[in-house]
């Protein structure tokens, strides 16, 4: 148990350091923004050290693999959050567009 707890405080510590590199990356944003961007940055990256925890790799190559994957979480969610910003405009539409570049069968 003291194990679970030392893992999951070092990668909170880590993802807390990265939500500061955020700051420093974006530093003339709003607010807002830039907090939901040291969560975001925060849960994946700890997320993903998590999970890296169950590959026989070495720990700075974890802990990499955690801090690329909270930078690129901030992306993605700018990613899915434009894309559900333009199906809230026009449902219809959106779901036409889909239609269209579907692959036929």
């Amino acid at each position: 148990m003291e194990k679970i707890k030392d893992i999951i405080a070092h990668y909170s510590l880590w993802g807390a350091f990265l939500g500061l590199i955020t700051i420093l990356i974006k530093p003339f944003i709003s607010i807002k923004q830039t907090l939901r961007d040291m969560l975001i940055t925060f849960i994946v990256s700890m997320l993903c050290g998590l999970l890296a925890e169950y590959m026989d790799i070495p720990t700075p190559v974890k802990y990499g693999i955690s801090g690329v994957c909270g930078l690129f979480g901030v992306r993605l969610y700018m990613i899915a959050d434009s894309i559900l910003k333009s199906a809230q405009k026009d449902p219809f539409h959106f779901l036409e567009q889909i239609q269209k570049n579907k692959p036929e069968k």
